[in-house]
């Protein structure tokens, strides 16, 4: 049982700076309803995430790789109806994340420096279209000479130099 007395109250504050006011997510599920990682193993899904978030949850929060799961399609931000942002709960998650542990190296980020997205996101077009999305969601994968920009930018990074072997392509 989850003692929350000794949880972060103002663990959302800390994490959320991109995503807007988590709060208003209110675990409608509409975010995974579109979501090809909510399908992986583990399954995706963005109001586990939000619930851990909000009930300050930061050592299970710290142990969930599941952010580092999303795909980067933009189903979700598309979807929700309240506007919490559900991609942009994950960017801040894998940032806090990484902020508090930097040993931390999740598997899904060699295929980040590899293709930008951590699933083939060109292969579930179908599925997009069938929950009245663009076929090919406005992110990297629509724009292959971005993704030469983004692996540059990584090569700066230490996370890369240090690991190098991780990161070939």
């Amino acid at each position: 049982m989850i003692d929350l007395t000794k949880t972060n109250t103002g663990l959302w504050r800390e994490i959320t700076d991109n995503c807007g006011d988590i709060r208003k997510c209110f675990n409608c599920n509409t975010c995974v309803a579109g979501c090809p990682a909510a399908e992986g193993d583990p399954p995706l899904f963005i109001r586990n995430l939000v619930r851990k978030v909000l009930l300050g949850l930061e050592d299970e929060l710290l142990e969930d790789e599941t952010p580092w799961l999303c795909v980067t399609c933009s189903a979700c931000e598309e979807m929700c109806p309240m506007g919490v942002h559900p991609f942009e709960v994950c960017l801040d998650i894998r940032r806090w994340q990484s902020k508090n542990d930097e040993t931390y190296i999740p598997a899904a980020t060699a295929e980040i420096f590899e293709t930008g997205h951590t699933q083939a996101v060109g292969q579930v077009q179908e599925k997009r279209k069938a929950v009245g999305l663009e076929a090919v969601p406005p992110t990297i994968i629509k724009f292959p000479e971005l993704l030469k920009i983004f692996q540059e930018m990584l090569r700066n990074t230490d996370i890369v130099r240090e690991n190098d072997y991780m990161f070939r392509s």
